[in-house]
């Protein structure tokens, strides 16, 4: 769910912009982004772990290599970011760097999810079907030419 608290970041920043007095909005703008790095980390081990099963070479491992990269840049812009907000958090109104590296980070996040989409829906990893979803249905019973039995 870093996907989405990154985005609402921004939100966040531009409403700091449109308040009287934008710090509440600025300091939870920088809440957003360091709750979600702290949950990046877990999505990181869970993705690497996952990445270490896809055979060495394949489609899918290039695909997981390059959808890694971009999540690996976009917690570097956004930790960056992090550490440049932390620096002054009193201000009233988001200042232009840190709104310019969001921007940069939710570009980077598209690509990388896309990538981690196409992982999912195209190649199947980490897709566990329901085993009810698998099973081809019994077939129906024979319909009896002469209808329903009645008992009389």
């Amino acid at each position: 769910f870093p996907i989405a608290l990154y985005p609402t970041s921004l939100v966040f920043d531009l409403l700091s912009h449109l308040a009287e007095d934008g710090n509440p909005y600025v300091r939870g703008a920088f809440a957003l982004i360091v709750i979600a790095l702290v949950v990046s980390v877990l999505t990181v081990a869970a993705g690497f772990a996952d990445f270490l099963l896809i055979e060495n070479g394949s489609r899918s491992w290039r695909i997981a290599v390059m959808h890694m990269s971009m999540q690996l840049v976009t917690a570097g812009l956004f930790l960056a970011n992090a550490v440049l907000r932390g620096r002054d958090l009193d201000v009233t109104a988001t200042p232009a760097g840190p709104i310019v590296l969001t921007v940069v980070g939710l570009l980077t996040l598209t690509v990388g999810a896309a990538l981690g989409g196409e992982l999912v829906y195209r190649h199947g990893r980490r897709v566990e079907l329901d085993p009810a979803l698998t099973t081809p249905p019994p077939p129906p019973e024979a319909a009896d030419p002469e209808g329903p039995s009645t008992v009389g």
